[in-house]
């Protein structure tokens, strides 16, 4: 295999697991590493230059590939395009930047010639982003839907042993799954970004980040882990992008006027002998349903400096294998439209919900509650009162499948009704895409 040669940009946790792989693979070249600061003591050193200085590697004509593993959105996206723009092929695990800006980028690399190769910004050390690409190249995609960030299912999987959120959380941090500021993973960000990268390659559009539903994990408390299996499921943060299956129809049209589709992040409860309830601590499990093949499970590590750094050298091998041939930036070019779509609303959504209230403990209360509902068409299929502590009751109630506008409207009306003291939470039940 002819020798390629590589500049990165980036030397923290995923570089120095890139380092290492490359180390086994000598036609792999890295000429020079770009990092913020030169005296900062690392785990491993490539035998390369290092320099402060980014235009040394995406002036270098020899240069071949760019491997991107700094992160962030800014400075980050404008050393790719420029990059691109010096007809370099880029290797990024940037799900960030290739969300906001990918249509962009992707027209650009398409306009140069060159290709982009992003294996590793969605699933870490598992190969979706390829099978769906390649290995499923005949089938129509219709769904794909799972636990996309091994921070939250690591935190609510500890608090299924009965630890709060707060607890959990405090575990994660010390063992360095989660950051110090912990917001993209536990508020739904990360998930989202993710979802418009997999959106890009099912449905050929990116989906724009700020239009897509994020719900967290942070109102999740380990009462409602108890309830959840309990009533036979467990609580997991889910992404979901599909082709508007749960709204009725192959999608909606958005002000651009492109397709939108069913693209959201909240927990949810899984029914425990489904795959996806038994993916525990800080692994990833998805589904992907294609409509010949039908439905794929792929599960295993989300993240993390070696699952991360496998998926980044396994696409410069890829690449490499393919460099010198005539024309090959075309084959790993995909069909992405340069125009963004938009997601579906949430109140265009059906599935049933789990719902924890807190009441005052009165005669008729649970009549007058299925009155709302009944009023606002839904359909109650469980509903048990709880823990009578002083004044107060824990009404725990499962629906039949019910809109979100529906939802929204009956929970708008209860939260005016004087018996309620709280609305402990509302959360979806899994429905297949």
């Amino acid at each position: 295999m002819a020798r390629v040669v590589l500049g990165m940009l980036g030397l923290g946790t995923v570089g120095t697991g890139v380092v290492e792989l490359l180390s086994k693979h000598r036609h792999l070249t890295l000429k020079k590493v770009a990092v913020k600061s030169l005296d900062k003591e690392r785990s491993a050193t490539p035998n390369c230059p290092l320099t402060t200085d980014v235009e040394e590697i995406i002036n270098d004509p020899e240069i071949e590939v760019l491997v991107e593993v700094m992160g962030g959105e800014n400075p980050t996206v404008s050393y790719l395009e420029r990059a691109i723009k010096k007809r370099k092929h880029i290797v990024t695990a940037n799900k960030e930047v290739l969300a906001k800006h990918g249509p962009r980028l992707f027209a650009l690399a398409k306009e140069h010639g060159v290709a982009i190769f992003f294996e590793a910004s969605v699933a870490g050390g598992i190969p979706l982003l390829s099978t769906i690409h390649k290995g499923l190249e005949a089938n129509e995609i219709e769904s794909v839907t799972g636990i996309l960030n091994g921070t939250t299912n690591f935190i609510l999987s500890n608090m299924e042993a009965g630890n709060s959120y707060a607890a959990a959380l405090k575990e994660a941090q010390e063992l360095g799954f989660a950051e110090a500021d912990p917001t993209a993973d536990v508020d739904g960000f990360d998930v989202a970004y993710k979802l418009s990268v997999l959106a890009a390659l099912a449905f050929g559009h990116f989906v724009k980040p700020e239009t897509i539903y994020k719900e967290g994990i942070r109102n999740i408390t380990e009462e409602d882990m108890a309830l959840a299996k309990e009533f036979g499921y467990r609580i997991k943060l889910l992404g979901t992008a599909a082709r508007g299956s749960n709204t009725g129809s192959s999608g909606s049209t958005g002000s651009s006027g492109n397709t939108g589709f069913d693209v959201r992040v909240h927990p949810t409860l899984v029914p425990l002998d489904h795959p996806l309830a038994s993916v525990s601590g800080p692994n990833n499990g998805i589904l992907v349903r294609g409509h010949a093949v039908g439905q794929l499970t792929l599960i295993g590590p989300g993240a993390g400096k070696m699952p991360t750094a496998s998926a980044v050298v396994g696409d410069l091998m890829n690449l490499a294998g393919a460099l010198k041939l005539p024309d090959f930036a075309s084959y790993f070019q995909p069909a992405i439209d340069a125009s963004p779509a938009s997601a579906v609303p949430p109140l265009a959504w059906k599935c049933p919900f789990y719902l924890r209230l807190v009441v005052k403990d009165t005669p008729g209360v649970i009549g007058k509650i299925g009155n709302i509902f009944g009023t606002h068409n839904i359909s109650i299929s469980t509903i048990i009162q709880r823990g009578v502590e002083g004044k107060e009751a824990t009404v725990v109630i499962m629906t039949h499948d019910v809109l979100g506008k529906d939802m929204d409207a009956a929970l708008d009306e209860l939260k005016k009704c004087d018996f309620l003291s709280s609305l402990g939470n509302a959360i979806r039940i899994f429905r297949s895409a």
